[in-house]
């Protein structure tokens, strides 16, 4: 075994524990709640994901929906009501803050959650080093997507803001695979791209050899390409035929 894939099998161990230590101390403290694919999330208890997908989206005054976060198992959300109120924020922080109806937790499939009450865990949290890691781990996640999905600038050509979500999401081993919830329809949301023009793009990067699909799963076959379009190193031409 290389030293590599050493390192790599002792990093998954390692965050498998943590992961099993944070739940056995949320699941001390929380209750177990099944959200169906589609449903709305509507508590103002902190949730931990246990299995599933949910996506954070935020809704325009025409009722159009850009979807921001995408929560996997082992994420903790829905605490920032509770830290705005915990611990101090700049005034011009919290002018800037919008209001909480313009956002909402939807599931994109079936999910397990654990509901923790906001005083409970705040209690805990003061004598918890684990509680600590994973809201920073969380915090540190969920500020990092934000920042990845602002910076996929509108202004950039689409095929290039498409390639910079799959060079980002795609599995680092072969054969590169895409998350499976990335549908095209997923990626219009995410991007405000056309689905029309997703599924062009898509289209032409098949043709061309950057992509393809194993069943139901897409695949990067040529990831040293898409990077070069990710970066824009290498324009990429879509609109044919």
């Amino acid at each position: 075994m290389s030293d590599l894939a050493g390192t790599g099998l002792l990093k998954t161990s390692a965050l498998a524990q943590r992961k099993t230590e944070y739940e056995a101390i949320l699941r001390s403290i929380g209750t177990e709640h099944v959200l169906r694919k589609g449903e709305l999330l509507r508590t103002d208890h902190i949730c931990y994901l246990l299995e599933g997908l949910c996506i954070l989206s935020f809704y325009g005054p025409c009722g159009d929906e850009t979807t921001l976060i995408y929560f996997e198992p082992g994420r903790l959300f829905n605490f920032m009501p509770k830290l705005i109120k915990v611990y101090p924020l700049q005034p011009a922080t919290i002018r800037r803050s919008l209001p909480r109806d313009s956002f909402a937790v939807r599931a994109k499939e079936d999910c397990r959650l654990l509901f923790i009450d906001h005083n409970v865990f705040e209690r805990e949290l003061a004598t918890s080093l684990p509680l600590h890691s994973l809201l920073v781990q969380s915090l540190t996640e969920n500020c990092e997507n934000l920042i990845s999905h602002a910076g996929n600038s509108p202004l950039l050509p689409a095929p290039q803001r498409i390639c910079r979500l799959l060079a980002e999401t795609m599995m680092e081993a072969p054969p590169h695979a895409v998350p499976s919830y990335l549908s095209y329809n997923e990626i219009s949301l995410h991007l405000a791209i056309h689905p029309i023009t997703v599924a062009k793009i898509f289209k032409a990067l098949k043709e061309e050899g950057i992509t393809s699909r194993k069943g139901r799963t897409l695949t990067v076959a040529d990831p040293e390409r898409l990077r070069a379009i990710a970066r824009g190193m290498e324009g990429f031409e879509y609109k044919r035929g």
